[in-house]
């Protein structure tokens, strides 16, 4: 996926960061212009020799590590529905050989985004409870908190804490009151301990998942939390709760957009609960729309679905590749299986 000049790129950028410099003051340092580092690090052009060794001296960091990739071994915290963890390798493959911001607006479990560890991500989702988890990774304070409320969790774990807890959303001054670690650690213990890792609330927006019956659980992997903290602190996330448009309002040409949505359903009786609005026929329609005008704007985009004749129809005239995946997450063993679904692009890798 990534080029040599991408990943110099990005690697002199995240370093550049991680050492508090700008690129002014990092441009001096290696005695370059300020508009060739900035090319460098949008992975435009490929460095000298001479002048990415400059660069490396100036980070006092050796040559050899700014061509080190996936330097965070980050992975997701939860399971969720719609995960692309099986599908990861297909998504690299049809991943852009560069870009320049990175958004992902149905964040989810983000798989991708913990694959490809991108610099000042853009990221959102509509279910707020998984946000908060995501933001506590943004400083050291809040990551710790979310693990000591988590080994309080996993150390207090029976089926009557477990609907103990899972009844905190019908608690109005529990929800007035919650921090986000108090609904990080929520969200992420009954995703742990409920039935078959399922999120899936009601009408009125609360959890209704059945225990997993598990006698022990275990939350959380502290290497995984202690390096997705490190990523956060060096990428600098950007994390809004809103509409997936608003979510991607500012996306210029040659950004990338990786469109992960509750996907189109078979049926009528297919599951979309992921929160209490859903996502219907009309969101897709709208999704769609706004992929289109994205596309008029130069910006790169590539989206997954089911692949159903509603969805091909909406996207006819873009790149569309079919590859086959497993329904993971389903309330009926029967409902889990291969099913079909499409990496939709408008660019050619």
């Amino acid at each position: 996926m990534e080029t040599i000049s991408t990943i110099f790129g990005n690697q002199t950028k995240r370093i550049r960061i991680e050492k508090n410099l700008t690129q002014e003051e990092l441009a001096t340092k290696a005695n370059i212009e300020r508009s060739q580092l900035s090319k460098i690090e949008c992975g435009l052009v490929d460095p000298q020799i001479s002048t990415a060794q400059r660069i490396a001296d100036a980070l006092e960091v050796s040559i050899s590590k700014l061509f080190e990739t996936n330097r965070y071994d980050t992975h997701p915290f939860v399971k969720w529905a719609g995960g692309k963890t099986q599908l990861l390798d297909k998504l690299l493959a049809f991943m852009p050989a560069s870009f320049h911001d990175y958004y992902e607006p149905f964040i989810g479990g983000g798989a991708l985004l913990f694959r490809v560890n991108p610099l000042h991500p853009y990221i959102n989702d509509m279910n707020d409870e998984l946000l908060a988890a995501y933001r506590c990774f943004l400083n050291p304070e809040t990551c710790s908190a979310l693990k000591a409320k988590l080994k309080e969790y996993e150390s207090r774990h029976s089926e009557e804490n477990y609907l103990a807890i899972r009844a905190l959303d019908r608690d109005s001054a529990w929800v007035k009151n919650a921090t986000d670690v108090d609904r990080a650690a929520r969200m992420i213990y009954l995703n742990k301990s409920c039935f078959n890792g399922l999120y899936r609330v009601n009408s009125n927006g609360f959890f209704n998942v059945p225990s997993g019956k598990k006698k022990t659980v275990n939350c959380f992997d502290e290497e995984n939390f202690n390096h997705i903290l490190k990523y956060f602190q060096a990428a600098n996330p950007v994390i809004t709760h809103e509409d997936f448009s608003q979510a991607v309002a500012n996306a210029k040409a040659g950004d990338f957009i990786y469109f992960d949505p509750p996907y189109d359903t078979w049926n009528e009786t297919s599951f979309t609960s992921y929160d209490k609005d859903g996502f219907g026929k009309e969101d897709q329609k709208r999704l769609a729309n706004v992929f289109k005008e994205l596309d008029r704007r130069g910006v790169k985009m590539m989206l997954s679905n089911h692949n159903t004749e509603f969805i091909n129809a909406l996207y006819q005239g873009f790149e569309i590749q079919v590859v086959n995946a497993k329904r993971m997450i389903n309330s009926k063993a029967s409902g889990r299986g291969d099913v079909e679904e499409v990496i939709i692009r408008n660019y050619r890798s």
